[in-house]
């Protein structure tokens, strides 16, 4: 057995940090769970983490993930502009409702479908960074 080059003990070193990087973004997937507000933030901080261990590690994000992330947190913004610009109506026995009330709601599980969509993609990139690890030891 050959000992490791510089090279490779190098890239070895990125693609660690790497899964440390990636293995701190999955609690703050599970915080997006949260809401489109609080959980948005959150989310914007995996991408950032994301992109991050994209860098380190030059392993290719799977499609589940950023395609979820990105459909994700467009469905979260849609969502906090419908509810802040609904207007509330009165309604029969003295209730205030808004007309949209009901497509918030529905967008709210379509976001919380969307980060649970994001979690399995970023489980599955840790998968691929090992693999990745386990490569190049060989």
């Amino acid at each position: 057995m050959t000992p490791p080059t510089s090279a490779s003990s190098t890239s070895r070193s990125r693609i660690i940090i790497a899964l440390v990087l990636a293995a701190v973004a999955i609690p703050l997937l599970v915080l997006g769970l949260i809401d489109p507000l609080e959980g948005g933030l959150a989310l914007v901080g995996v991408v950032v983490l994301g992109v991050a261990v994209r860098l380190l590690s030059k392993v290719r994000v799977p499609r589940l993930a950023w395609i979820s992330i990105i459909a994700t947190v467009a469905v979260g913004a849609l969502t906090i502009v419908l509810a802040v610009t609904a207007r509330p109506q009165p309604a029969v026995g003295g209730t205030v409702a808004s007309p949209v009330s009901g497509v918030i709601l529905g967008l709210l599980w379509v976001y919380r479908l969307g980060v649970l969509s994001t979690l399995a993609g970023g489980v599955l990139y840790i998968v691929r960074l090992v693999g990745s690890l386990e490569r190049n030891r060989r």
